[in-house]
């Protein structure tokens, strides 16, 4: 075994959940920017749904840049807390307070819309604060074990936290606007956020509280590189660039879908909000119960395998919507968004788990490759790539609204059928086809398993 690797131990089950539940509050803090920020900045604020979309892209860009910065200095940090836990608690500050933020804009201008440069200014703060805690809790893992299962053990802790955070900021923070006032209602999106911050700051707490003692190879020195030669070497790491392309696609999915759904609803379906929990919980519930049948699976199957079919059938996950029609009852409805959420969410679960521990592979075969421990780098690139590809989702909504002829002046119900069309496109055809890129990418990925004793692809 390479001195600069963690020791094939069982990682103790308090550290397992703790870091696991730092999830939960990145995932919320993430859904419920994704799926209401443009509809708040659209439908409240007046913006432009174009000028939303690319502020949101812009500060996101700035966010994904400086995710690389991020891994440098958590990789070179020397303090009594480790290298990594530091910024889990100053990263839980900012997103505490920069949630709220967000959608409280309208009472930070006596002005509607708000200045732009308000605007941005509080978009950048939510990114950069969602970077300086993302960065270090992901590269942690990296560290506390090299042992296959134990990897899939923590990834499914943190899955299992992940699908709680994508109910509350994708389905119950919509809903909870009914309850507080209606989904174009300024105070009911502040009420909404400063409770779930509050929920983002007790999880971001937890994790920091949590991840004490957790092992960390020790820090030994290792030859300069300059910023072109990291990058070499990294590009060289084919399996780990292929990952990459891999985890873009799926989030421009991720991210259009999540910033179209609250539109599909009240536009398209023209249903309440309050039906949005239907879909989350019974999705979210799903990749709960399949996350121990695909770790199972994972005793025979590479995580390229599970990773293929996860995607595949979410391709026609995403053409369901098309059956959809907003004359059903409510009754009916109901029964679709349970049977797609159970349909999707089994399948989702394979791609959850496999290619997040596929990730952590790549990293250890920079390391078989090179001899450097570089887990801050490469964990900046992965996040910088996850960026990129929410990046993408809000500016290309953006404009397809606008050339559906979306009118923020008219209530959602009162939409033109052309914007409902615009809808439907972002919510069936663009995650159908980055799901596709997702697959050739992962056909391509020839990182080899030993399972059962057996080299496998």
């Amino acid at each position: 075994m390479n001195q600069n690797t963690a020791p094939e131990v069982r990682v103790p089950l308090l550290q397992r959940i703790t870091w696991g539940f730092g999830s939960l509050g990145t995932i919320t803090y993430l859904n419920v920017f994704t799926a209401l920020a443009m509809y708040y900045m659209t439908f409240v604020l007046k913006v432009d749904e174009a000028l939303a979309g690319t502020m949101i892209t812009a500060a996101r860009l700035i966010d994904a840049f400086s995710d690389p910065l991020m891994g440098w200095v958590t990789d070179h940090t020397r303090s009594r807390w480790g290298r990594r836990r530091p910024y889990l608690l100053l990263g839980a500050v900012i997103c505490a307070a920069s949630l709220p933020a967000v959608f409280s804009l309208h009472g930070l201008s006596d002005a509607l819309p708000p200045a732009t440069v308000l605007v941005m200014a509080v978009l950048i703060s939510y990114s950069l604060g969602f970077t300086i805690f993302n960065v270090p809790y992901l590269t942690i893992p990296v560290e506390m074990t090299t042992d296959r299962m134990q990897r899939l053990s923590l990834m499914s802790y943190r899955s299992v936290f992940m699908m709680v955070g994508a109910a509350l900021g994708a389905s119950v923070a919509p809903a909870m606007l009914e309850f507080f006032g209606g989904d174009t209602s300024a105070s009911a999106f502040q009420i909404m956020a400063l409770t779930l911050g509050a929920v983002v700051l007790v999880a971001m707490v937890t994790t920091f509280l949590g991840t004490r003692g957790a092992y960390s190879a020790p820090v030994q020195k290792q030859p300069k590189l300059s910023v072109l030669q990291q990058i070499r070497t990294v590009r060289e790491n084919t399996p780990f660039l292929l990952l990459i392309g891999a985890k873009c696609t799926q989030f421009v999915a991720l991210a259009v879908t999540g910033g179209t759904v609250v539109y599909m609803f009240t536009v398209v379906l023209k249903q309440s909000l309050t039906l949005l929990p239907w879909l989350a919980v019974s999705t979210s519930v799903t990749i709960l119960a399949a996350i121990p049948f695909w770790k199972w699976c994972g005793r025979s199957i590479t995580k390229r395998r599970g990773v293929l079919i996860g995607a595949g059938a979410e391709v026609f996950a995403h053409l369901g919507w098309l059956l959809v029609s907003p004359d059903w009852s409510e009754g009916a409805m109901i029964a679709f968004l349970v049977a797609r959420g159970m349909f999707s969410g089994f399948f989702a679960g394979a791609i959850l788990l496999y290619s997040q521990a596929m990730w952590l592979d790549t990293i250890d075969y920079d390391q078989e490759r090179t001899g450097l421990r570089r887990e801050g780098l490469y964990t900046s690139v992965y996040v910088f790539v996850e960026r990129l590809g929410y990046s993408i989702g809000p500016i290309l909504l953006g404009f397809i609204l606008k050339a559906g002829g979306l009118d923020i002046n008219l209530d959602p119900a009162d939409q033109p059928a052309s914007a409902a069309a615009a809808i439907l496109f972002c919510m069936v055809a663009i995650p159908a086809m980055a799901q596709v890129c997702m697959m050739l990418f992962v056909w391509l990925y020839r990182l080899p398993e030993i399972i059962k004793g057996i080299s496998k692809i």
